[in-house]
């Protein structure tokens, strides 16, 4: 994840602050993991090991405790989708795609209603012509 797609204005501060956490925090995972990979069962690399872990946990309470990440929640479906080790950006895209189809579908609905009104005022006004202004008035007010 890159801040490269984030303007730098005042209203998106926090957001790129969180982003550079988010960074550091991965960047340490990574050198936990090589820690505990070339762990050799000496003294020095337990005391590496230990400071590592201490410092991503100092990482993980200082990210929990910023308030600055309450004005941009993420729903519970995105962190489920994580936590099952799928990529949020194919939950993302899948979303607008549900979201496009959907919103395609109410809109054939109120061209389709609209064409009904149309069609039921022209053969209100031929059976009953006296309710013409009536008949009007409502296509006006429901366009």
């Amino acid at each position: 994840m890159t801040t490269a797609n984030i303007s730098p204005s005042t209203e998106n501060a926090p957001l790129v602050a969180t982003i550079d956490q988010l960074q550091g925090v991965i960047e340490n995972f990574i050198e936990l993991g090589v820690l505990v990979h070339d762990n050799q069962g000496t003294q020095q690399s337990h005391t590496a090991l230990i400071h590592k872990t201490n410092q991503l946990i100092g990482q993980l309470g200082s990210l929990e405790s910023n308030t600055d990440n309450e004005q941009y929640p993420i729903p519970i479906d995105v962190l489920t989708y994580i936590e099952d080790g799928r990529n949020p950006d194919i939950y993302t895209r899948e979303f607008v795609e549900s979201t496009a189809k959907s919103n395609a579908k109410l809109k054939g609905r109120m061209q389709a209603f609209a064409q009904l009104r149309d069609v039921l005022g022209e053969k209100l006004v031929q059976e009953l012509p006296r309710l013409k202004d009536s008949v009007e008035e409502i296509k006006a007010k429901t366009s």
